[in-house]
């Protein structure tokens, strides 16, 4: 169920016994007002640069009133007030049509997005608080646990791609929600194709409240994908800064104009990242012993670009004492077993670019999505198994329709299967334990072990 934030009416038209010819109305509802149109909603959380911070995101229909959190230790007292910024978005920001049209099946006004950072949070804590203020009123108490900063802490973090707002996405909510209610998740990220709006603004509304029980519970961070992004005539609207016209079109790509015309204004206005990249588009963080670093694969990523140039200097910077884990994601897969997908050229270009700096820097996990299954390979460098080689991981099962293409036999592939699930990282100093999860049963599908 999505808050609609306006008046609602519910009308029957019928086009005959036949289904053919035009519509013609036969009858309407009364008009049906929102209980509360100010009524906070898709909140979210997500990592700022420091550990002492937290972001937290949040939406009304208007920005008249100063946006707060009131937040704490115990929920009875939320003792910390903090208050915030406030954004929106309109068609006309957007790059090309579909988006750039106003109607109740593209655009409609997304409400006005608030950002509040809480601060001066300690490490490993459990938090409580809530958004809004006394005016329009307040959400309902959620709590969140904060990143450790014991070098010895273990650390769980969700994994998926490829969602979108349909029921298997609901029902992989479900069960990572059930998880977070058990165990210490520390962070979730998802690797790009985030609601699948392409340019149709009520997927935005649909999918942002589906998320909620999940993203006010654990920051919730995000990668670019195609169907965020892509576009043919962005220029300066852009919010990625790429070139005009349509970004990054090397010849042997691939790179349409997959977001519906949005080139990532929704995404980027709607979600937060800590500021040491490009914003959504690049970026890192960590989570104790885990440092994750995310890219776009719908930007340049060829030595020398901008990029480039930060992935490197990125990895570089690690402390593999500190931190002893690297896990790098993106959206478009680096490799795959699929037969016939067209998008393998721009994961030859992955590997030729991207794999043997990963292979440099001692990279643990590679995560991407863009194919609709899990695959899982052996830690490998340049289709080979080798002892000190990358896992790599295809998480693009998390709720779009699944792929139903045949796989060639490859000796790197170890697992895969093409099923709805999700997938935990638990990560301490000397081990990552990573588990795929089916939604048919909840149970473990695939999992392996890496040690240092």
């Amino acid at each position: 169920m999505m808050n609609i934030r306006r008046p609602l009416e519910f009308r029957y038209y019928s086009r005959g016994q036949t289904c053919s010819g035009t519509y013609t109305l036969i009858g309407k509802s009364v008009t049906i007002e929102p209980k509360n149109i100010e009524e906070p909603v898709h909140i979210h959380l997500a990592f700022t640069d420091r550990i002492d911070q937290m972001f937290v995101n949040y939406l009304t229909n208007s920005s008249q009133t100063l946006p707060s959190c009131q937040y704490g230790l115990d929920p009875s007292a939320l003792t910390s007030t903090k208050t915030g910024t406030s954004i929106t978005y309109k068609a006309s920001d957007m790059c090309e049509e579909i988006a750039t049209i106003t109607g109740p099946h593209n655009f409609i006004d997304p409400g006005v997005i608030h950002t509040v950072v809480m601060e001066d949070l300690r490490p490993s804590t459990t938090y409580y608080y809530r958004v809004g203020n006394d005016v329009d009123g307040w959400s309902s108490i959620y709590s969140f646990l904060t990143r450790p900063v014991d070098e010895d802490a273990t650390v769980n973090i969700v994994a998926y791609g490829d969602m979108g707002a349909t029921p298997a996405a609901q029902e992989t909510i479900n069960y990572v929600a059930a998880r977070i209610a058990t165990m210490n998740i520390t962070g979730l990220v998802h690797i790009g194709d985030i609601s699948y709006a392409r340019g149709i603004a009520v997927i935005w509304e649909a999918f942002m409240t589906q998320i909620q029980s999940v993203a006010a519970r654990v920051p919730y961070m995000v990668s670019i994908g195609n169907h965020e992004y892509d576009h043919l005539t962005g220029g300066e609207k852009d919010p990625s800064g790429a070139p005009a016209p349509g970004g990054f079109r090397p010849s042997w790509g691939n790179y349409g104009r997959d977001s519906g015309g949005e080139c990532a204004v929704p995404m980027v206005r709607r979600f937060r990242s800590p500021s040491n990249g490009n914003g959504i588009f690049w970026y890192s963080f960590e989570i104790g012993p885990v440092h994750i670093l995310l890219f776009s694969a719908e930007h340049d990523f060829q030595p020398s670009s901008v990029q480039y140039n930060w992935i490197e200097r990125d990895l570089k910077s690690v402390n593999r004492t500190r931190t002893p884990w690297i896990i790098v994601g993106s959206h478009r897969q680096m490799f795959t077993s699929e037969n016939d997908h067209p998008d393998i050229i721009v994961g030859q270009h992955l590997q030729l670019y991207l794999e043997p700096l990963f292979y440099q820097y001692h990279v643990d996990v590679n995560l991407f999505a863009h194919l609709h299954a899990y695959e899982r390979s052996c830690p490998m460098y340049q289709q080979k198994c080798v002892a000190n080689g990358i896992t790599n991981v295809l998480i693009g099962m998390a709720g779009i329709g699944l792929d139903s293409r045949t796989y060639s036999v490859n000796e790197w592939s170890q697992y895969h299967d093409q099923q709805y699930g999700y997938t935990i990282i638990t990560a301490n100093r000397t081990a990552l334990a990573f588990k795929y999860y089916h939604n048919t049963d909840n149970n473990v599908a695939d999992q392996f072990l890496l040690s240092k």
